[in-house]
């Protein structure tokens, strides 16, 4: 029984390739360094996350090597979508460009597992080109600025349009996105999208709406 043990541990390394899976990760390593550049390029500085980026870098990498590593065996394949679907992710990504970035890294990786690293790079700078293109197009001077406004309202106020004068006054467009009760229910928290006109009023806003509350 050791010994046929032993033999099926022996016949696995043969039929996997170590140096195909090491040209796999390196690849993958490589394309997911070129989406981390890509989505640190389109991405402001508020935004970016240096953790989601390292992400981008190891899951290109990872899924390279796992299916470099998987072949053609079916048996293999269906051990590692049982091993996958026990897996429960505690967080959730919240932006639809983030996950578009998640697709992105873990496409160029399994092009690159499967050994076709020549269409991998060629998806990868096209994906990369269209990205980048897109968020040079979509910088513009004087652009809206996109916020989210928290306001903590205490209980004893009635606040149904309380800010609508100021909101009209200071923005190009608002909307009541979330009503939340904190601190025991004794303040109301409103959260509104705003589209404000100019940054550069932003104290004399917030001193407006600090009066009204």
């Amino acid at each position: 029984m050791i010994n046929t043990f032993i033999q099926n541990l022996i016949d696995i390394n043969i039929s996997i390739n170590i140096l195909e899976i090491c040209a796999a990760l390196a690849v993958g390593f490589i394309l997911g360094l070129i989406v981390f550049v890509v989505y640190k390029f389109s991405t402001n500085e508020f935004e970016f996350d240096t953790g989601f980026g390292l992400v981008l870098i190891v899951i290109s990498a990872i899924v390279a090597a796992l299916i470099c590593a998987i072949g053609t065996n079916i048996a293999r394949a269906f051990s590692v979508a049982g091993i996958l679907s026990l897996i429960r992710y505690r967080s959730t990504v919240l932006k639809p460009r983030d996950l578009v970035f998640i697709f992105f890294s873990m496409g160029t990786g399994f092009i690159a597992g499967i050994g076709f690293y020549t269409a991998a790079f060629a998806m990868t700078i096209a994906v990369s080109i269209i990205i980048v293109v897109y968020s040079l197009i979509s910088i513009r001077k004087n652009k809206p600025q996109k916020k989210t406004l928290r306001i903590a309202v205490p209980e004893n106020i009635n606040y149904d349009g309380l800010f609508d004068d100021v909101l009209k006054k200071y923005t190009n467009s608002y909307s009541l996105s979330g009503v939340k009760i904190i601190s025991g229910g004794t303040v109301t928290e409103l959260t509104y999208n705003i589209m404000v006109k100019n940054m550069t009023d932003s104290k004399n806003f917030l001193d407006e709406l600090r009066v009204l509350n």
